[in-house]
């Protein structure tokens, strides 16, 4: 099913696929690729549930509190079947997927793709606010081109970490609890 970790590259490449028919122009565009082994019956979805459960926990917390306080994405459950690491399920096909987040100041668009032997992920911006949008993204986008690649690699190695159930939601964002406070340890006085 996944790839030996030595042999898969995700690289970015010029954006080839069109933006899904629902979207207009967007203000931004970028496309990354990782190879694929042509028997690997994963769906598009899995790809992309795969790449963002194997995410480290630290990497999923601030990705996800960059998306929620500084995009001001209104993203959803992160173990729910109409989701995907909080964005929108719009579009599910066993080759494509298309994924959604909105906020006052972008709309976001992932749509991520299986061709014969590599899957590639392209991102659509556009700006509602498109001044501060635009700052915005300057910084952002560096953070999101750096990571891409390093999401499709993990995509591409497989199936999800088992997690800490504890720890598992990264919309659970409560300070871990300090060593020896649980209910049972038992302190002696000394």
């Amino acid at each position: 099913m996944g790839n030996s970790g030595n042999s898969m590259r995700a690289r970015r490449v010029a954006v080839a696929e069109k933006p899904p028919s629902t979207v207009a122009p967007p203000n931004y565009a970028d496309a990354f690729e990782v190879t694929r082994h042509p028997t690997d019956g994963r769906s598009a979805e899995q790809w992309a549930r795969d790449g963002f459960g194997r995410l480290p926990l630290a990497a999923r917390r601030s990705t996800l509190l960059l998306h929620r306080w500084v995009l001001g994405f209104s993203v959803g459950p992160w173990s729910s079947p109409e989701h995907v690491f909080g964005w929108r399920i719009v579009t599910s096909e066993p080759e494509l997927l298309h994924l959604e987040a909105r906020s006052t100041l972008l709309t976001g668009h992932m749509v991520w793709q299986l061709h014969h032997e590599r899957l590639v992920m392209t991102t659509f911006l556009q700006y509602k606010k498109r001044r501060t949008a635009s700052a915005v993204w300057a910084v952002l986008g560096n953070i999101h081109r750096g990571g891409a690649p390093y999401l499709l690699k993990l995509a591409a190695d497989g199936a999800p970490r088992p997690l800490d159930p504890d720890r598992s939601d990264p919309h659970k964002l409560r300070s871990p609890r300090p060593r020896g406070l649980d209910s049972h340890t038992t302190h002696h006085g000394g």
